[in-house]
């Protein structure tokens, strides 16, 4: 009997193979979205590197994206998202009055989307789409559309392009948020260029995705504009792996958020991603975001990869992709609380 499961399950994952395969032929390759075209990790010879995938620099290394069925599981990203909620009535159902003001909302993201991990293979990856531009859709929607975004150095900030088609029933909202912004994600700001004293912003974003683990943690210039935020009581917004960029607080100064509740992807979850072939590889000790943040005094609230969030004081956190909505809909409700 369990030997008769096991071959439907598999028989049944390699027509999903297909089937994936097949739209990927006739998807149109601006987006670069999914190239499944293997029932396991992908690999890009350096040569086509630049061919296959719109972000990758020629003369990358390897680098994979997850497999067909680790995709196939991951769908819907998140739930429970209203399709009209662009639509101002529709809108107004959840949130009747809209910030007027002219303060700035900063998102800090990263130009990064290599990470490697401990077998030295490199995961292609950036900021997980919903978790990016889902919460970003309600906060503009909400009237909070004055935004700038930054990265470290100031590069084209990195999305992992193949979450897109994961956004089940809400997709073109995704998108249709991507070119609001688009100009901002393509020539973003480098974060020493934001005022040192956060002159203008109202509340700071940190999106997830893997690419966070990279060096968003490890930013001394960030980590200063924490600190002065948390002098200001400014709401701090971030989900899944996003939360490690709370480590560069650490940085040059006293860690202002020991002793504060969140919600952060589980260390447990990225132990198993490699099984089914989401992560080419374990992550490094280092690269374990609920750890180490939990080396820093804060406490996590969440055990699984699921839609909670918390908010405490001034941080917002969600626990995974499936807390994109969400979150989206907590942060806009308490930046209203406190500026509209």
């Amino acid at each position: 009997m369990f030997s008769r499961l096991v071959l439907c399950t598999c028989l049944a994952l390699s027509v999903q193979g297909a089937r994936v395969k097949k739209r990927v032929k006739k998807h149109e390759v601006d987006d670069k979205d999914m190239l499944l075209q293997s029932s396991t990790f992908i690999h890009y010879p350096q040569e086509a590197s630049e061919s296959l995938l719109a972000h990758m620099n020629k003369g990358d290394p390897k680098s994979y994206i997850p497999s067909p069925m680790a995709l196939y599981f991951s769908k819907p990203a998140t739930t429970d998202v209203v399709a009209n909620l662009a639509d101002d009535k529709a809108y107004s159902r959840f949130f009747p009055h809209k910030y007027t003001g002219d303060g700035k909302v900063l998102v800090y993201a990263t130009s990064k989307y290599l990470l490697e991990t401990k077998n030295g293979k490199f995961f292609n990856t950036g900021h997980h789409t919903s978790e990016f531009l889902l919460p970003l859709h309600h906060i503009m929607a909400a009237g909070f559309s004055n935004i700038d975004i930054a990265t470290k150095d100031g590069g084209r900030v990195a999305l992992e392009r193949w979450t897109f088609p994961l956004a089940t029933g809400y997709e073109d909202m995704l998108r249709e948020t991507h070119e609001q912004v688009k100009d901002k994600l393509e020539a973003p700001m480098q974060i020493d260029q934001v005022s040192p004293n956060l002159e203008g912003y109202i509340a700071i974003f940190m999106p997830g995705g893997h690419a966070p683990l990279i060096e968003m943690g490890k930013d001394p210039v960030f980590g200063a504009l924490l600190r002065k935020a948390h002098e200001q009581k400014m709401p701090l917004i971030s989900l899944c792996h996003g939360p490690n960029a709370l480590r560069s607080a650490a940085l040059g100064g006293e860690f202002p958020f020991g002793g504060y509740r969140l919600a952060v992807f589980p260390d447990s979850m990225d132990d198993k991603s490699p099984g089914p072939g989401y992560l080419p590889g374990y992550l490094k000790e280092d690269d374990f975001a609920e750890a180490h943040l939990k080396k820093l005094g804060m406490h996590v609230v969440n055990t699984e990869m699921d839609d909670m969030v918390v908010q405490d004081r001034e941080l917002i956190t969600g626990s995974s992709q499936k807390a994109s909505h969400k979150l989206g809909k907590v942060a806009v409700q308490a930046l209203l609380n406190k500026y509209g």
